[in-house]
């Protein structure tokens, strides 16, 4: 009796690493996310120009929307693989999508024709004169994991920070900034006390 039992709690463990295994290589569902529909490159917008304007003005928010953020992304960022993945994987995109307090930064990319997910949400508060950004979770594909297990995404992450390292420092002057829906809010206002 007992060998059956282990028997059984053995072939449920494996049925849940199987259905686990196929979640992770089924891209997610990105048809909530703005700014995904232009199918050619469209020309870069001035969003880092803008940021640089609020931030030496310090007179109101700016507000970005995600279809502009995503269309800045899609202008300003190429990807490449190195050898030897670059033989079947090819980037395709970086895009995010806002909800409120939370940004997730999703990875897509094509591996032997199929297309492939994963993505980090993480959240950025004001701690005095710093700004403290931590991941949340993600997923890979439609499986959706805690933290830790996106320790696969560190350097695709740590690549992605330094191509946009103007723009994060841009974003880093600002004195607040809000995710809300499908927007960003960034105040480089002083506080008034």
């Amino acid at each position: 009796m007992l060998r059956f039992l282990l028997n059984v709690l053995i072939t449920a463990w494996l049925g849940f690493l199987a259905a686990a295994a196929i979640q992770a290589h089924r891209p997610a569902n990105l048809s909530d996310v703005q700014g995904l529909d232009a199918t050619e490159k469209p020309p870069a917008s001035d969003i880092l120009d803008r940021i640089e304007q609020a931030i030496w003005r310090r007179n109101a928010p700016l507000e970005l929307g995600e279809a502009e953020v995503n269309h800045y992304l899609a202008s300003s960022l190429t990807g490449t693989q190195q050898y030897p993945s670059s033989l079947l994987t090819k980037f395709d995109r970086v895009a995010v999508s806002f909800k409120p307090g939370l940004c997730r930064v999703w990875l897509c990319w094509t591996i032997a024709g199929r297309p492939m997910t994963a993505a980090l949400d993480f959240t950025v508060t004001r701690d005095k004169r710093n700004f403290v950004v931590e991941p949340c979770g993600g997923s890979l594909g439609r499986l959706t994991v805690f933290r830790g297990a996106l320790a696969t995404l560190i350097p695709s992450m740590r690549s992605l920070c330094h191509a946009l390292d103007e723009e994060i420092h841009a974003v880093f002057k600002m004195n607040q900034i809000r995710f809300e829906s499908h927007k960003i809010m960034l105040d480089p206002r002083f506080d008034q006390k």
